[in-house]
């Protein structure tokens, strides 16, 4: 019952469809403003109806200045309108940014921490997790903020990079969650290089007619697994996200 009292309120638009906020929360370059990409570019190929707005704001060094967004929608109704919405953002991962992150923060339905695998970033990534739990622990703890973590740069050879067992340590340090075992299920190893590259590769096909349906959208088994990899965590916390709104209607 706790979760359900304290989940943020879904609002909705002008249009009156529901709009939930899922942020992307991580240090500098760990590859949040990369994930949004690889998720708008999937989406224009399988959904382009759905996708609303993309926007991206960096710096020459290509790292974050306020946030990045994507507005993307799920199914229509027979008003043609989506049945829902849900808005990505990125945050500024340079420590001097906090008071932006805390701005983007708020009113979200969802998170994703972005942790990055090198070894060398340590420091970095339980900054950012011990301000996250700073900011909304106790609604991780609770359930009421739903959240993933996302495992970036697998890539890497492994002497350079942790694996998922060390991120339990990486949360221990930074008292980011109170259940190990609970944040063990939720952590989940990708390589947005790989698949960026990937998508790069299957824009490319010289044979298209296998991998587009009849309106010439990419069908869902065409979807490269490192692709899928990044895209699960937003699809997951949107699901568990109407299962939330789905009780309070109740």
């Amino acid at each position: 019952m706790q979760a359900q009292s304290t989940f943020e309120t879904i609002k909705r638009d002008h249009q009156g469809v529901p709009v939930v906020k899922i942020v992307f929360w991580g240090p500098t370059l760990a590859g949040k403003t990369t994930a949004l990409t690889i998720t708008k570019v999937l989406k224009s190929l399988e959904d382009p109806e759905n996708v609303y707005k993309f926007l991206k704001l960096e710096d020459p060094t290509g790292r974050t200045l306020f946030f990045d967004q994507g507005i993307f929608g799920i199914g229509k109704t027979s008003a043609g309108l989506p049945i829902l919405k849900y808005h990505l953002f990125t945050v500024p991962g340079q420590e001097r940014h906090s008071g932006q992150r805390k701005v983007v923060l708020r009113g979200a339905h969802g998170l994703i921490c972005v942790v990055d695998s090198e070894k060398s970033r340590w420091e970095e990534n339980k900054f950012a997790l011990r301000e996250i739990n700073d900011l909304v622990g106790d609604k991780l703890a609770s359930g009421s903020l739903p959240y993933h973590i996302m495992l970036n740069k697998m890539d890497l050879p492994i002497v350079q990079r942790i694996s998922s067992f060390e991120v339990g340590k990486l949360l221990s340090e930074s008292g980011a969650v109170t259940s190990l075992r609970d944040a063990a299920v939720r952590i989940i190893e990708v390589s947005c290089l790989n698949a960026r590259d990937d998508l790069k590769q299957l824009l490319s096909s010289s044979d298209r007619s296998k991998i587009v349906d009849e309106n010439g959208r990419l069908k869902k088994e065409y979807r490269p697994t490192s692709v899928n990899r990044v895209i699960k965590p937003v699809e997951s916390l949107v699901r568990e996200i109407i299962i939330h709104m789905m009780k309070q209607q109740q």
